[in-house]
């Protein structure tokens, strides 16, 4: 599973913190080495009454001891299994130890996890969490308040360097956050601490925060006294491994596979048909091999020549769903500061004269849907009906447009070149179209370029920018609309500046009061940025998944805006997915 996107602070966190956490690896070299020990798991070892109740099994499940599904995981990034140690580092199949604060179901909506209730504050910089007092670690040890305090303070420690820190730095940033990772005070400063009791939480924010608790679905705590006594790597070894969740490690070969089995003493909501998960550790260029030969049962993401072979193979072509992702959206940018682009009429002519249904039909196929406006289905505020006929494609308007603003037929319009940020195969034929486009309905000579990486992206955050024109894609780093609006933000990614969006965004950021009006002001503000075309908007990523026919449930079935896939985050106590799936009678028997 992923997480985030690809902002400046996520790429350089990946880089500059490889060499601050080489020390790290002779230990979980170590104790994954340990874990690869046979039958070194948790059977045996702890003895406490079962707590986690066996759900009822639909009539076409195969029994219990069946209830096996296998992943696969990308042997060079699996080096630890909790989302607060590291997150880039992390196997296809983790975050399975304890429950967050909140997850979300199906529909991209927040229910309650670890978390019964909750509430801010009225100036919306407070918020109390009230938890469950049922919940333990398989040690024995309760779940309470204090594990998510030395959780985020182990997170904000400038020694432990995590690799999303930057997450808690930016909106609904936590008190003291950025002073206590830059080491100006004790980590103990955060602002998040106990409440009036063990039970309670309390989380504080630099600004007020009404998006909270959709950022705090990544809040899976680790265990205060396991962290203090064995230290922050012991979930890499079964014989430390600690567990509030569904599952708990039973074996860890390095390079080879990591399984997950039943923790009997989970008392949480996420009641999960499986009993055992297992991460299949490999190269990913193999993962099209195992899911043909039925050793894995889900893959995300095939090359373009393994996604043909699924499509023409008749038993194979069902196992194909278009997922959402992180609800990343490519889409052609302009710096406004500048001619021709100054000018509203030239970026709505460039708007009208893509063709986005040619573009899906003939190159994105399940790949991509398209995209009128930034907001993509499923995401909250999406409004892509509401909003389609803006710039919709209608190439007599775009050369009426264009004529208005001083080119008739694209006559006295500079040739352009269009800078991509070091793209695929896919979004460089994309690109191409795009070009291809323009150039037939505008008469403007458009070249595609395809920039290295770095080049486009300190181009891109010059001040003023160097990108003239270019196509690039973001996704979302949490599910509310003031983080994939505040893209567009004034002082952000691009030279736009809308006050009108600035101050609709900020309103509807920080507004209190009943959230489907907030989503209703969110509306306002994305209708905004559509209309002044700072952005044509060419295509929302929908990433393709094989999934087995016996892997089944609800899980799989539509949501309420129609989309059928494994969700995004995936098979994780941050969404119900777990105790939504099951294998059924006709999945292989693995033991």
């Amino acid at each position: 599973m992923s997480f985030g996107s690809d902002s400046d602070a996520r790429q350089a966190s990946r880089i500059a913190l490889f060499q601050t956490r080489m020390h790290r690896r002779a230990l979980l070299g170590t104790a994954a080495g340990a874990a690869a020990v046979a039958g070194m798991g948790a059977a045996g070892v702890r003895q406490f009454a079962t707590a986690q109740e066996a759900p009822t099994l639909p009539a076409d499940a195969a029994p219990p001891e069946r209830q096996t599904v296998v992943f696969p995981g990308d042997a060079t990034v699996a080096k630890v299994a909790d989302f607060y140690e590291q997150v880039y580092e992390r196997p296809g199949v983790a975050d399975l130890f304890s429950d967050p604060l909140i997850r979300l179901d199906k529909d991209f909506q927040l229910v309650p996890a670890a978390a019964e209730t909750w509430a801010a504050s009225e100036d919306g910089k407070t918020w109390t969490f009230n938890l469950a007092r049922n919940l333990v670690w398989s040690d024995g040890n309760p779940v309470t308040a204090a594990d998510w305090v030395k959780t985020f303070q182990y997170a904000a420690d400038p020694a432990h360097a995590w690799d999303f820190s930057w997450f808690w730095d930016s909106s609904g940033k936590i008190l003291n956050w950025s002073q206590a990772i830059a080491g100006e005070v004790p980590v103990e400063e955060i602002g998040v601490r106990l409440g009036a009791d063990e039970y309670t939480l309390v989380f504080e924010t630099e600004d007020v925060a009404p998006f909270l608790p959709a950022k705090l679905v990544y809040s899976l705590p680790l265990s205060k006294v396991a962290l203090e006594t064995t230290g922050p790597l012991y979930n890499t070894n079964p014989a430390t491994a600690v567990s509030s969740g569904p599952f708990i490690l039973s074996e860890w070969v390095p390079d080879e596979q990591i399984t997950y089995v039943r923790n009997e003493t989970y008392a949480g909501t996420l009641q999960v048909p499986i009993q055992k998960a297992i991460c299949k550790l490999t190269a990913v260029t193999n993962y099209f091999t195992l899911y043909e030969t039925d050793e894995i049962d889900q893959m995300e993401n095939p090359s373009p020549a393994e996604l043909k072979l699924a499509q023409e193979d008749e038993a194979m072509s069902q196992d194909i769903y278009s997922g959402v992702g992180d609800f990343r959206t490519f889409y052609l940018f302009f710096d406004v500061t500048k001619a021709p682009f100054d000018k509203l009429e030239v970026r709505q002519a460039f708007s009208h004269v893509v063709d986005r249904d040619a573009i899906q039909a003939s190159i994105l196929g399940p790949l991509g849907s398209q995209a009128y406006s930034w907001l993509a289905p499923g995401f909250p505020a999406s409004d892509r009906e509401g909003l389609a006929s803006v710039q919709a494609f209608d190439p007599a308007k775009g050369k009426e447009l264009l004529a208005a603003a001083g080119f008739p037929d694209g006559e006295g319009f500079p040739a352009q070149e269009l800078w991509l940020r070091n793209e695929n195969a896919l979004n460089q034929t994309v690109a191409n179209a795009v070009g291809a486009m323009i150039t037939e309905h505008l008469g403007i000579d458009v070249q595609v370029s395809n920039k290295d990486f770095d080049l486009f992206q300190e181009a891109l955050n010059a001040k003023p920018t160097e990108i003239l024109f270019g196509y690039v894609s973001y996704g979302m780093d949490f599910l509310d609309p003031v983080n994939m609006l505040g893209v567009w933000q004034s002082g952000g990614r691009h030279s736009w500046v809308n006050d009108a969006f600035d101050t609709g965004l900020a309103e509807a950021g920080g507004f209190l009061g009943d959230p489907a009006e907030r989503l209703e002001m969110f509306k306002a503000v994305e209708r905004t940025l559509v209309e002044d075309v700072p952005g044509v908007f060419i295509y929302h990523v929908t990433p393709v998944q094989l999934i087995k026919p016996w892997l089944t449930g609800a899980a799989f079935e539509a949501d309420a805006s129609g989309i059928t896939s494994l969700h995004w985050p995936g098979f994780t106590t941050m969404s119900t997915n777990p105790g939504e799936m099951y294998i059924t009678q006709d999945g292989p028997d693995r033991g």
